[in-house]
Formats: C-alpha cells, structure tokens, sequence
C-alpha cells in the first residue's frame, strides 16, 4: 500500500532528523536479502570451517535451540556410571567412549546424524556471523519445511557403546522458528531440498559430506543473487546465470571462461552489492511490502497498481531522492532526469552510489560483499599464479554434487553437465575433457562412443 507514511517509516528508519543534516544507513528493516554484516569482527573466517554454521542450520531445521554445550568429559562420565566396569578397566572404557566422541584435533566427532545438533558456533564476536547464516539457510533452503524438522532425531543405534552415549545427550531445547529470510531463488532451493533429502538417506557419504554440500549451496546462493541484483529488472529468477569453475588438478588460462566468468565477474559485480541492498531497502519501504522484493518485483507490483497508486509512488520516490541527497550531504542536483519508475530507481541508486563514494563510507561497502570471499577462500577458490583467484572444483566437491545430478539414475553425460549448471556450476570445454577423463579412470562411465551423447554415467551412491 502507498502512503505518505511510508516516506517518514524510511526516514525514521535512517535516523534521520528535519532539523539536520546526516543520516544513517540502515538495512535488513522491511528487506532482508544476505546475512551479510558490515562490522569486520562478526564477519565468519571459517578458520575452523562451516561446522558453527552446520551445527546451528540443523538445530534450526529440527526446531531445537543448545541449551548449554556439549560437555565430553561429563558426558563420558555419566556413561561410564551406566555401566559396570571393572575398577583397572574403567580408563580403557574411557577411552573408547573419547574415540567414539572426539577427534584428534578436539572437535566433536559425529557418529551419528542427532550429533550435528551439537556442534557449537564459534566462540567471540564471529558467533553473531554463524547465528545468522544459519538462519538464513534454514529459512531460504528449506521454508520450515516439516519433512526435514525429524531427519535429525535421537534415533536408536545398533551399536551398543552409541546407543549408550545418545540416551545420556541433553541439552536441546524446542523452539518455535519466526522466518526472517525468503528465497529469492526458489528453483536453487527446491534443488538443495531434493538433494538433501537424497543425500541422508546414505548415512556414512552424508556425514562426511553434510558440510561441503552446505557450504556449497550457501556460496552458489549468494553468488547468483549477487549476479541477479546487479542485473536489477532484467534479472531472471528461475535459472542459474553462467559462472564457469576450473577442475583443480587441471592448468588454466586468462583464454579460458573460468577466468572471465568466474570469481573475477563476482568480484566486480560485488562492488556494487551494499549500494543494491540499500536501494532495495528504500524501495521497498516506500512501496509499503512485506516479502522483501527484488528488483523485477517491485517493478511488477508497480505495473500492477492503480493510476493513482502509480503516481504517488513517483512523487514519494523523487522527493526521497532529494531528501536523501540533503541529508547525506550530497550537491543539490539540476533535474535533468524523467520522473519515470526506471529513471527515479536509477537516480536513487546513483545518489546511494555518491554517497558511499565518500572516504568514510568505503569500509562498510568493502566489508559487506568480504562475506562471498571468505566462505569461498575456505572451500571454492584457489589462487592460481598472476591470475588471482578462481573458482575451483575438488574431485570430492565434482564427485559429490555428481552423485546428487545421478542419485539412482544412469544417466548421459550430457544431462549431467545440463544438471551440475541447473546447481550453478559450469564448466567450459577444456574442463569437461578433464571431467570424461576423471570419470573413465573411476570407471563410472558407460563409453559407447565418442559421442557426449552416448556416453552415460553410472550412478555413484
């Protein structure tokens, strides 16, 4: 609904006074797109990897919250007290209930798929980070879907020395999930939920997997929207755009897609993502939703309104632009542009662009889009020489996400790469000469000729 009041919503919302100049830059009020923040020291290194994030994103999807976490030696103990031990036997016990609970390096070790809601968020201001990517994923991956809220139940087990340290887990508190975030690449979310539901029914791959493939959707969600926002209203939702990887054991080159159509278009496109979110934001107070609307959305929703609805929008959105140029401290402009939907949109994006232009504003525009570059320095970039980094494909990463493209079918090598692109993933000629070559070694292709039409993939799970 268009209303005055929208326009004094956004300028509360920007902390904004009549009687002074300057303003705040507020988002994730009435749109929430990324679970990016701008404060370096909440940003998520990973250093110890996704397992924060997993561990919150599976607590999520089952409606559980960590009370307290998880306490190994008090846990081993209680379990020792169950059972009737001999006295010189008791530290041997110990230590084979530490083997089935801790790896060398200290984490928890998941024997079990209810063990994923134990893992812990990372300790220090980078918990705020995890927290919400989590519940990004939760939300945007799964939209409270009831199907995944049992996948992760204390179900029993066959072993004897598992069954007894499940029973003795506490901790979990149920909770109700208020949704924050909504997909705005739905067909990328039906594709993750199928693959999941897939993936855990093969208990020992999933837990060895379960991260990378989180990690993997959460990285090609936030690169595509990143792509799709920067394209504004020409930006279609229901297909991946094109982003080329390299295979990490083959060279490469700057004559090769992986170079101009990979990290390095992300990186660019990057640049600009605070100054869209921003724009997003304002749009969207101003046009009154309240589900977050890209940029093909709001200008559906505008095409739908009536004459007058239309025309007030125009005069809200040209009078903010001026406002927003005064309060941030930017040259009065000479009104050379139409007052058009597309021409008023891109003059608030531009005065945004102005304003973070300025020398104290570089840093938050730097820090936001930082958030893409450290999940994928973790897992799917790797430098290669005087070309910087580039998207990069582990044979555990290519064989995993093959193993989903296939799940129980035979299927041509063609509608695999058809597949891995439907997830995001492309590969130019040279890299899918190395992927036959790969595959011929593992004996997972069916070669009947040199035709990629005739050459089928063998499943993998």
């Amino acid at each position: 609904m268009i209303e005055q009041n929208n326009l004094q919503e956004l300028k509360n919302a920007l902390s904004i006074k009549n009687e002074k100049a300057g303003l705040k830059h507020t988002i994730n009020r009435k749109s929430t797109f990324l679970p990016f923040l701008t404060r370096g020291t909440e940003r998520p290194k990973f250093r110890k990897g996704f397992e924060g994030v997993l561990g919150g994103f599976t607590r999520y999807i089952s409606h559980n919250e960590l009370r307290e976490e998880l306490d190994l030696e008090r846990l081993i103990n209680n379990v020792s007290n169950l059972v009737d031990v001999k006295p010189e036997d008791q530290s041997y016990f110990h230590e084979i209930l530490r083997m089935f609970l801790q790896q060398k390096n200290g984490k928890i070790k998941v024997f079990h798929p209810h063990i994923f809601q134990y893992l812990p968020y990372s300790s220090g201001p980078e918990m705020k980070g995890e927290q919400e990517i989590a519940k990004f994923l939760a939300d945007i991956l799964t939209d409270n879907d009831s199907e995944f809220k049992s996948l992760f139940k204390n179900h029993s087990s066959d072993d004897l020395v598992a069954k007894l340290i499940l029973n003795e887990l506490q901790g979990l508190e149920n909770i109700e999930r208020k949704k924050k975030y909504i997909s705005k690449l739905p067909f990328l979310s039906e594709i993750f939920k199928k693959d999941f539901l897939f993936l855990v029914k093969h208990e020992d791959y999933f837990k060895d997997h379960y991260e990378l493939l989180l990690s993997y959707y959460y990285f090609t969600y936030i690169t595509q929207l990143t792509l799709k926002l920067a394209q504004q209203s020409k930006a279609t939702y229901y297909n991946s755009n094109e982003v080329y990887y390299t295979l990490d054991w083959e060279a490469t080159s700057k004559n090769r897609k992986g170079y101009g159509y990979g990290y390095h278009m992300i990186k660019d496109t990057a640049r600009n993502l605070l100054i869209h979110i921003n724009t997003l934001e304002h749009l969207n107070t101003l046009m009154g939703t309240k589900n977050s609307q890209s940029y093909s959305e709001l200008l559906d929703t505008y095409e739908a309104m009536p004459q007058e609805q239309k025309e007030l929008f125009l005069k809200l959105l040209e009078q903010w632009i001026t406002e927003y140029r005064l309060h941030s401290l930017l040259p009065e402009e000479d009104k050379t542009f139409s007052s058009t939907y597309q021409s008023l949109t891109d003059n608030l994006f531009s005065s945004i662009e102005e304003a973070y232009q300025k020398p104290s504003m570089q840093g938050p525009r730097n820090r936001y889009s930082l958030s893409i570059e450290e999940v994928g320095k973790k897992y799917f970039l790797k430098t290669r020489g005087s070309l910087g980094y580039m998207l990069n494909v582990s044979q555990d990463l290519f064989l995993l996400l093959t193993a989903l493209c296939l799940k129980n079918e035979r299927k041509s090598l063609k509608q695999v790469f058809f597949e891995l692109e439907k997830r995001g993933m492309y590969f130019d000629r040279y890299s899918k000469e190395e992927v036959v070559k790969l595959l011929d070694k593992l004996n997972l292709l069916d070669k009947k000729s040199d035709s990629g039409d005739a050459q089928y993939v063998k499943p993998i799970l």
